[in-house]
């Protein structure tokens, strides 16, 4: 379970879906206006339109306080106050969002902690909330039914990020709709739909209860609406997919996976950033393993953070990457490990300190889309993983088919390292 300090993201996306938890909501969202309207804090009335969206703002709330009931956990709900955050255009957000947090507290149904307040100029610490006893009398909460939320798309699923900052946050840029955007949003939008009528499952959750990942948002089978992030404020940089659940799951846990009632197997491309900055280079694809500098696997794991930090930064590098130095044999500095891997990759070798990681990022998660999308015209249910797919155990050979096949096109090669490993 999480510790303490670790608060669940509020996810306004969350909806009631059986009848039962919609009518206990509506209930909820009607006592709350009732005792607005008995307390005489609200001067006017409200329009039919603002009263839809206080009604949405509270089902939203409703699902995810549930859902932080059914993590067992002491962590506390963080939901978004800031100007920026409320009024970026979802439907759940604006000043009903918080009219309605303001009622939840006034009628003792939450506890509001700590408020959110700024550690950066572009960073700041989230507003925290949790349940009180008697929001049980409101909502179903002993035990906390959670499998009868759902989670609806995101309606914006295609992001546009500025670089990330000092703290590594990335705000999101409003941009304006093209081809090229609506392409994006089309081919997320059938991925999603596919996956949502797909069978997917965590085993052992209807007897332990659901848990928060290392992100905070909540692990559960409901959350697989993906969304595609673009970096530093450029359609050429990124792309990569995020949102399902199992991308918030420790590598460890996720063995627990289900898809169409099997244990899953990772499916995954291997050595593919080096392989690409070759494609980049136009030179010929080497065989065997790229990383395996030294011989026999010695210094491979340092050898492939190294590389990849190589082809990420802008200028030489100065100082070892974050856990590399280690996995290198003694005696070996940063300079002497930057020339071995240029003489053993001289094609590419004038690629390393040109900042190329993000654009290849780009390169990775079109294939990736590619694979997804045949994948899921052949009816195979594929849970993506940067440059990987989880798959069902019965469905391997047909992703590692297609994810060459892909490889191949993109790279007019076959040298495509696809990689197996299956989840016991």
């Amino acid at each position: 379970m999480p510790s303490q300090s670790q608060p669940m993201m509020f996810d306004p996306q969350l909806r009631a879906k059986g009848a039962e938890l919609q009518a206990a909501v509506r209930r909820l969202a009607d006592t709350l206006l009732a005792y607005e309207a008995a307390s005489a804090s609200r001067k006017r009335a409200r329009k039919e339109a603002d009263a839809a969206k206080f009604y949405v703002a509270t089902e939203a709330l409703a699902c995810n306080l549930i859902l932080l009931k059914a993590t067992g956990s002491n962590s506390k709900l963080a939901v978004p106050r800031s100007h920026a955050v409320i009024w970026q255009g979802n439907a759940v957000l604006g000043q009903h969002f918080l009219t309605a947090i303001d009622l939840l507290s006034a009628m003792g149904l939450i506890a509001e902690g700590r408020r959110g307040y700024r550690i950066s100029p572009r960073s700041k610490m989230p507003s925290l909330i949790e349940p009180q006893e008697r929001l049980a009398d409101h909502l179903p909460l002993a035990p906390p039914e959670w499998r009868a939320i759902c989670q609806i798309d995101d309606p914006v699923l295609v992001l546009l990020k500025e670089g990330k900052d000092k703290d590594g946050n990335a705000a999101s840029i409003a941009y304006r709709e093209t081809a090229q955007s609506k392409k994006f949003a089309n081919q997320i939008g059938r991925i999603n739909g596919f996956l949502r009528e797909a069978d997917i499952e965590v085993a052992g959750q209807d007897d332990s209860g659901i848990s928060l990942g290392r992100d905070g948002q909540i692990i559960a089978p409901y959350r697989r609406s993906l969304r595609r992030i673009f970096n530093n404020a450029t359609w050429l940089h990124g792309g990569r997919l995020a949102g399902g659940f199992w991308m918030s799951m420790e590598r460890t846990e996720r063995p627990r996976i289900r898809i169409d009632g099997e244990r899953v197997a990772e499916v995954d491309y291997g050595q593919l950033f080096p392989r690409l900055a070759y494609v980049r280079a136009g030179a010929p694809q080497p065989e065997g393993d790229l990383y395996d500098v030294f011989g026999k696997g010695t210094g491979r794991d340092g050898c492939k953070k190294l590389m990849n930090a190589l082809l990420f930064s802008r200028g030489p590098l100065k100082n070892w990457p974050e856990d590399t130095h280690r996995h290198f044999p003694d005696g070996i500095n940063l300079r002497t490990a930057v020339e071995m891997l240029a003489v053993k990759h001289a094609p590419i070798a004038h690629l390393f300190g040109k900042g190329l990681g993000f654009q290849l990022m780009r390169i990775e998660s079109d294939m990736l889309i590619e694979v997804l999308t045949e994948l899921s015209a052949a009816g195979v249910t594929a849970l993506p993983l940067h440059d990987a797919v989880l798959v069902a155990k019965s469905h391997v050979g047909v992703a590692q088919e297609t994810m060459g096949a892909v490889f191949q096109r993109w790279s007019r090669s076959p040298c495509a390292i696809v990689s197996v490993k299956v989840h016991q």
